[in-house]
């Protein structure tokens, strides 16, 4: 089942039952490690899809899947109707869909200027010098840093301007979407909301589509229209931002969000809750639903039967056996806001 990530635009990014794995050795043996299974999602022009999820969860494998970083054992992936599963991209591929990664100093070149840095996908499509040095200092300009720091070299650049280096690498081919892999996270706080803010002003400005992944739930309720969760390379609840927030269905969904920090005292003693339980490997999960052993609601079902996407209310789909009407029983978990 697909869960469009935004209404009203058409849809730009279109991805169906992708699945990804990769080949690891244990001891003498090599096994399959399954990083994404079956996702699909619809993400519309000019809106933000959020993904979270814990680290291994399979964000950033999906992430490299949509940009053709990775190359797709399964599903299809649609960018503005024109298809590929990964792997060697098209050259209108590569324009229209860039990526802005976690580290900002080691997505850069040291050896290159940042001039150099910016341009280089420009050299690559053949545009002529004189508009490549008019397209980086506009774009310079765009990110809020003044064109002369083109002859600056990363070293020479705090954190945040290198990432408003990334951001303006990222820009400067006019794509139509961007995604954002923990985009912020190794910046400070004061830097990270600067970052956010300038991300929303650009997506206005260059009419983006954003994918942003980050484990700062905060930031994501920010920055996203709809949110993703996954858990173990599987989507298990998508709606919009401030539905799931306020009433999110999936348990582990309830979970990740009573694991925010909160400075109110009455409210410390709701985010104790026991999670003593081991996180599964990712090279052996759980049968049936993968969370179930972690799950304070497991039903005999749980361990039969792997789940699917019900949509439980209006544009608010979940992968849980308490939402589905042959088996499960939605009144034992409390749907309420956790914060």
């Amino acid at each position: 089942m697909t869960i469009d990530a935004s209404t009203d635009a058409p849809p730009i990014l279109e991805i169906d039952g992708v699945t990804k794995t990769f080949r690891a050795r244990v001891g003498l043996r090599q096994v399959k490690i399954s990083a994404v299974d079956n996702v699909s999602l619809t993400v519309q022009a000019g809106s933000t899809l959020g993904i979270v999820g814990e680290s291994g969860c399979g964000k950033s494998t999906l992430a490299r899947v949509i940009v053709g970083l990775h190359k797709a054992d399964g599903g299809s992936v649609r960018l503005a109707g024109t298809g590929f599963n990964g792997g060697k991209r098209s050259r209108e591929i590569v324009e229209h869909t860039q990526m802005v990664f976690q580290d900002p100093y080691s997505a850069l070149n040291p050896r290159a200027s940042v001039g150099e840095s910016i341009g280089f996908p420009l050299r690559v499509q053949h545009v002529p010098k004189e508009e490549i040095a008019t397209r980086v200092a506009k774009v310079l300009e765009d990110v809020g840093m003044h064109p002369n720091y083109s002859t600056h070299y990363p070293h020479q650049l705090s954190g945040g301007q290198r990432q408003r280096v990334n951001i303006a690498r990222a820009l400067v081919l006019r794509p139509k979407l961007v995604v954002l892999d923990e985009a912020v996270s190794a910046l400070d706080k004061s830097i990270q909301a600067q970052i956010v803010n300038l991300l929303l002003d650009l997506q206005t400005a260059y009419q983006l589509t954003y994918v942003f992944i980050s484990h700062d739930l905060n930031v994501v309720e920010y920055m996203s229209d709809k949110v993703a969760v996954m858990y173990l390379g599987q989507v298990v609840e998508l709606c919009d931002a401030a539905a799931l927030y306020e009433s999110p269905l999936h348990p582990y969904t309830q979970m990740l969000l009573t694991s925010i920090p909160t400075l109110d005292p009455t409210q410390r003693a709701a985010q104790e809750t026991p999670d003593n339980a081991e996180i599964p490997s990712p090279l052996n999960p759980p049968s049936g639903c993968r969370f179930r052993t972690r799950c304070p609601f497991a039903m005999d079902i749980c361990a039969e039967q792997a789940p699917t996407m019900i949509t439980a209310r209006p544009d608010h789909g979940v992968s849980c056996h308490l939402f589905d009407p042959d088996h499960g029983d939605p009144a034992r978990i409390s749907t309420e806001g956790t914060r």
